[in-house]
């Protein structure tokens, strides 16, 4: 006789899977218990590495998940890669275990079981010569934050000295900035003589800026300034070669056949010339098949750091909304007994989302649809919500662009306008019939 309440099991998907347990010295691996000493552990070194592999193989083990912890997954995970396993790198939101015993063996069995059963999902991970250049990238924007920090140390002892230089020049990282500041190492100390030097496109007159000039000068503080500007000038190097990298890098990934045609549209960086700022972007032309710099508020850099992040490839998102939300700017879906639920969703890393948000905070002089689209947002939500929409709207848009392969065609200010006016207009029909009126127009 069939039972009433037959117990439920869960469906097997991956038989032939294995559950790795991340470590910074040892990996604990976890396959089926039908095999022969299902746990076994790895260290971390090289030929270690190849005997992990080595024995996935011999159990005809096709599918590998691990957690990613830290940088200590990263050798492993191209190892295995290269192998032709298919290697599911899962968040460790998605392996906590309920309370009671944790240990490395129980983890990689726990692993183990999610996977086989299809219950962990593999983090987006692009092509491995587009990882090559976003691991450039990231070293690039590092070495920027890092010539940021030397600037904040220059200024912090030219205001000990109480040299008012960044009061009447608005970069003091500029050509007469550092003419200045170079021949204050050097040894001048005459603001006249100082003054000289400034740039015909300097506001402040010379007068202004000689009275700026005029500071102590004690030898620490000229000590602290002569190292801090030797600093940036080796990051400057630094930063020269990180750009050289990236364009050897992008060199080895595949492009469009046909040239495509100038940009007419002004290309600004603060650390590249306008001929390696047009060679750029050509590269970027070609990698991505289409010209995301065309969208208003996203230049070059903005679109160095979408290609490296995201490659031209985003059939791994089958819509829109599944690309928004692993950007983390989709609005969370936070609903229990049929009422959303206030608060924020987990919080989301990404760099590309943190670019979409800088280019969109610069929407807001910007003439076109996208500009006044964030005005009208400003003006009804804090500024951070209007950012992280407009930066949602610059995502769909690259989107669409990346999987149709269609260029960007500017709408305009009248576009919006007749948007915002039809918008208004069903919102007053919906009024007037909840009143239980009808509205009319007038000739």
């Amino acid at each position: 006789m069939a039972r009433k309440n037959p117990k439920q099991r869960f469906e097997v998907v991956h038989p032939h899977c294995a559950g790795i347990d991340i470590g910074g010295g040892e990996h604990w691996v976890a396959v089926g218990p039908h095999h022969e000493n299902p746990v076994r552990k790895f260290f971390t070194f090289t030929d270690d590495l190849i005997k992990l592999a080595d024995w996935l193989e011999e159990l005809k083990v096709k599918v590998v998940a691990m957690e990613a912890t830290g940088v200590y997954w990263i050798p492993l995970y191209e190892l295995l890669d290269a192998r032709g396993f298919q290697v599911y790198l899962v968040n460790s939101r998605s392996t906590r275990q309920i309370s009671g015993r944790k240990s490395d063996v129980l983890d990689c069995q726990w692993i183990w079981q999610l996977m086989s059963h299809g219950l962990l999902r593999g983090a987006f991970r692009p092509a491995d010569a587009i990882c090559s250049v976003r691991a450039l990238v990231r070293q690039r924007a590092s070495k920027v934050r890092d010539q940021a920090q030397t600037l904040n140390r220059i200024q912090k002892a030219l205001t000990q000295m109480n040299v008012q230089l960044a009061n009447v020049i608005s970069d003091i990282s500029g050509v007469t900035g550092m003419k200045i500041l170079r021949a204050i190492i050097a040894g001048e100390r005459n603001p006249e003589k100082l003054a000289e030097l400034s740039d015909r496109r300097i506001r402040a007159t010379k007068d202004t800026i000689a009275r700026s000039l005029q500071g102590n000068w004690r030898a620490e503080h000229l000590h602290a300034l002569e190292q801090e500007v030797a600093c940036y000038d080796f990051f400057e190097q630094q930063i020269a070669g990180c750009d050289a990298a990236i364009s050897d890098a992008m060199e080895q990934l595949p492009v469009l056949d046909d040239a495509p045609q100038p940009s007419k549209k002004v290309l600004r960086s603060p650390h590249r010339s306008t001929a390696d700022q047009a060679a750029l972007h050509q590269a970027l032309w070609r990698i991505m098949g289409v010209d995301l710099t065309a969208i208003p508020t996203i230049g070059v850099d903005t679109a160095l750091v979408l290609a490296s992040e995201i490659g031209p490839d985003l059939s791994r998102f089958p819509t829109s909304q599944h690309f928004c939300s692993w950007l983390g700017l989709a609005p969370p879906t936070r609903i229990s007994g049929g009422r959303q639920l206030s608060g924020r969703g987990p919080k989301v890393v990404n760099r590309a989302a943190q670019a979409l948000k800088q280019a969109a905070s610069n929407a807001r002089n910007e003439k076109g649809f996208v500009g006044a689209s964030h005005r009208a947002r400003l003006s009804r939500m804090d500024t951070s919500c209007a950012i992280k929409a407009t930066a949602h709207q610059l995502a769909r848009l690259i989107y669409a662009m990346l999987t149709k392969g269609q260029a960007y065609v500017e709408q305009g200010m009248d576009a919006f306008e007749a948007r915002s006016q039809e918008r208004q207009l069903r919102a007053l029909l919906r009024k007037a019939r909840k009143l239980g009126m009808e509205l009319t127009s007038v000739a």
